[in-house]
């Protein structure tokens, strides 16, 4: 059985918490300059998004209302299946500008799936932000609005992802060598 410690002498650094930080302080700006309704209802990705979530609302300077949703393709896996709902966006996102808040934007798979999901709910207006990007070699489903730091085409963990269930709550973004 893998530990924390394990995970991370097997890994090297990617970004640290004041880089990460840093990211997420950008995007807070790209945010109160680019989406211009004076409300917001933010649907937080879970797990992934949480710490990403904790550190990006404080800083948007708008009125909000926030829910988590859950919809997964990895469930403590290294590849990704098919999608599962966990917990659905609520039904009062109709008419709202919502902005949908996820830990990574591999595939862009389940990002485009909560997108779909929100346009058949009947969002006003819907935008997304990434903490993360893996820069793949393919076109993604879909793109973010708003994107903190790209990444290699390596697992990464920490930060708010996890490796096998582990390591969501490191400091630092690090990849497996």
């Amino acid at each position: 059985m893998d530990t924390i410690q394990t995970l991370i002498n097997q890994s090297s650094v990617l970004y640290s918490e004041a880089e990460i930080k840093n990211a997420i302080h950008h995007i807070a700006y790209q945010i109160n300059q680019s989406i211009h309704a004076n409300e917001l209802y933010v649907l937080v990705a879970m797990n992934g998004a949480l710490i990403f979530a904790g550190q990006l609302l404080p800083q948007i300077k708008k009125n909000i209302q926030y829910q988590y949703i859950h919809a997964t393709r990895y469930e403590n896996s290294l590849t990704g299946d098919s999608i599962r709902w966990l917990v659905m966006p609520p039904k009062d996102i109709e008419n709202r500008t919502v902005l949908i808040l996820d830990d990574i934007l591999d595939e862009g798979i389940t990002l485009s799936e909560m997108v779909s999901l929100c346009r058949t709910m009947n969002a006003k207006e819907i935008y997304t932000a990434v903490l993360f990007d893996k820069e793949l070699k393919k076109n993604k489903s879909h793109l973010s609005d708003f994107t903190g730091l790209k990444v290699p085409n390596r697992f990464v963990f920490g930060y708010g992802l996890d490796c096998k269930g582990l390591g969501r709550n490191l400091p630092h973004l690090y990849a497996l060598n």
